[in-house]
């Protein structure tokens, strides 16, 4: 499959959304109530911001958007970065668009002098960042708007 990987732009913004949502609804429908995936969305914040950093990137395949991610420099502790947004189409899961999105986020923050990577996963993306050397630290329940909680899981890596 031939991916082409770049620096996300606002006019990039809707097709963003519209693939998170899918994800979100689909790839965590066998891990969450879907009332709660559906309040959980309210959880992802912030990709204007990453994208206006020029930290955000998405993946095209055939010139459509089927994958994001990015990370967010720590200001706490500058050798540290957070992994966040990261979401596959549902038709390209397990072909290798989320690795090649970490990978360049990973190499990109090496470089930048990051030591170690952190996140917030939820139960279905936990598997893919064990595999890829994240382990975890804790488990919690995220309030969410609607009355209930969802189960996430902070992992961190060091590069």
């Amino acid at each position: 499959m031939n991916l082409n990987i770049r620096n996300a732009n606002f006019e990039d913004f809707t097709h963003i959304q519209a693939l998170i949502s899918k994800s979100a609804r689909i790839l965590q429908a066998q891990y969450y109530k879907k009332s709660e995936i559906e309040a959980a969305l309210e959880l992802v914040r912030g990709i204007e911001e990453l994208i206006i950093a020029g930290s955000f990137l998405v993946a095209e395949h055939e010139r459509k958007i089927i994958g994001c991610g990015g990370w967010a420099f720590d200001v706490s502790y500058p050798q540290k970065a957070e992994i966040r947004g990261f979401f596959v189409h549902p038709d390209f899961i397990r072909r290798g668009v989320a690795a090649l999105l970490l990978n360049t986020c990973e190499n990109i923050c090496l470089r930048r002098g990051i030591e170690t990577l952190y996140l917030t996963a939820t139960l279905s993306g936990e598997p893919f960042y064990k595999k890829h050397g994240f382990f975890e630290f804790e488990r919690f329940n995220q309030d969410l708007s609607n009355g209930q909680t969802f189960e996430l899981i902070k992992m961190e890596k060091v590069l």
